[in-house]
């Protein structure tokens, strides 16, 4: 073992990763990415700041200057800690505080991984009396077909974030090819009156137009352009615009299928039922104090269970976390509830990196006052 990390501490690109300088250097990138991303999202909103700063490994500020994103930093600090964990650290009982200590803050890294890459965020709206097993993203859209308009649905999607002109979406189940066209993140829809045969809409879009992307993502509506071959249209060009309810109508073989641009679904493992929303106000205003949702939680294998889900009372279920987001209510008074939804398979890492670190820090000062008491 000693030999082995010989060789390392020798080796010059593991010695310069395991810099101390390096070490610094990250800390103080990460301090003004924090505190620049704080005042920026002031003016660009939050999701804007985050893909900008923190999601990014580089990003131009002032038209031309690169500079690091928090990726990239973050790599670099968790490769410097690595190669100080082989080559710097010292591994004897008397550093043992130190040893787990730093391997609790590498836990962190793989916690931070996992959740930027795992996590799915999505949301439910119900109104009282519905039930629904399926979440919709905030931002994410999907272009979807499925045969069947009523009942359940046997549901093909593909992820509208990497449609680019030319590329083919194979829906293989139903014997349809789809080549994408025109693709916008952020749409305008324009009508030319009566949809021709030439082009298949749901809504009689014929005209579709780039519009500058918002700052709340959420208010963006994609529109893309389709050719689709395989149906009995030879070859049909079809429009689909985030902002429509219906989907688009294609016949093949005399069965109906149909197709629309939508908000990424996320399908839950158990069913969920709003029995009843209720709202507190705040005195003589029309300010809302708390609200919550008593649900039905239905699991497949059958039994349910009441939860009432608050502002500050979520509910929990295998790796889900439902909470308390919003609500609204409709011209007729009719009151609906949205549930915020995050799916995180790493939820508890986080708690075993503080924990591992809280312990290491503890046993290091033990130690110290160990040392320092057989000294006196």
């Amino acid at each position: 073992m000693n030999s082995f990390r010989k060789i390392l501490q020798r080796n010059p690109v593991i010695k310069f990763c395991a810099s101390l300088k390096i070490t610094l250097t990250c800390l103080i990138l990460l301090f003004i990415l924090t505190l620049w991303g704080t005042v920026d999202q002031v003016y660009n909103g939050l999701y804007l700041t985050q893909e900008r700063f923190f999601n990014s490994f580089v990003f131009i500020f002032a038209g031309f200057i690169p500079f690091p994103g928090a990726q990239l930093v973050l790599w670099v600090f968790f490769i410097n800690l690595v190669c100080v964990a082989l080559t710097r650290l010292v591994y004897k009982w008397d550093q043992a505080g130190i040893i787990v200590t730093h391997f609790g803050l590498l836990l962190f890294f793989v916690a931070a991984f996992v959740t930027l890459h795992g996590v799915e965020e999505s949301h439910l709206t119900l109104m009282e009396g519905e039930a629904a097993n399926v979440s919709s993203a905030y931002h994410d859209w999907e272009i979807a077909l499925w045969k069947g308009k009523d009942g359940e649905k046997d549901v093909v999607a593909y992820d509208a974030k990497g449609l680019r002109p030319g590329r083919q979406l194979e829906f293989l189940e139903y014997g349809m090819i789809m080549t994408a066209g025109q693709y916008y993140p952020n749409s305008e829809a324009y009508s030319g009156g009566q949809v021709t045969d030439a082009v298949l809409n749901a809504s009689g879009i014929q005209t579709l137009k780039a519009a500058v992307l918002n700052k709340e993502p959420e208010k963006n509506l994609p529109g893309c352009v389709l050719t689709v071959s395989g149906s009995d249209q030879d070859t049909a060009s079809v429009i689909l615009y985030g902002g429509e309810d219906n989907p688009v109508k294609i016949t093949k073989g005399g069965t109906d299928y149909f197709l629309q641009l939508r908000r990424k679904s996320f399908p839950m493992p158990f069913l969920l039922r709003l029995k009843d929303f209720t709202v507190e106000w705040y005195p003589n205003t029309e300010l809302a104090r708390s609200y919550k949702s008593l649900v039905e939680v239905i699991p497949p294998g059958g039994g349910s269970r009441e939860v009432l889900i608050s502002m500050n009372k979520p509910l929990r279920y295998k790796n889900f976390t439902l909470y308390q987001s919003s609500y609204a209510v409709d011209k007729a008074g009719r009151e609906s509830s949205t549930l915020a939804v995050v799916r995180n398979s790493g939820r508890l890492l986080p708690y075993f990196a503080s924990f591992i670190t809280f312990g290491g820090l503890a046993l290091h000062f033990l130690l110290m006052a160990f040392r320092t008491k057989s000294r006196g």
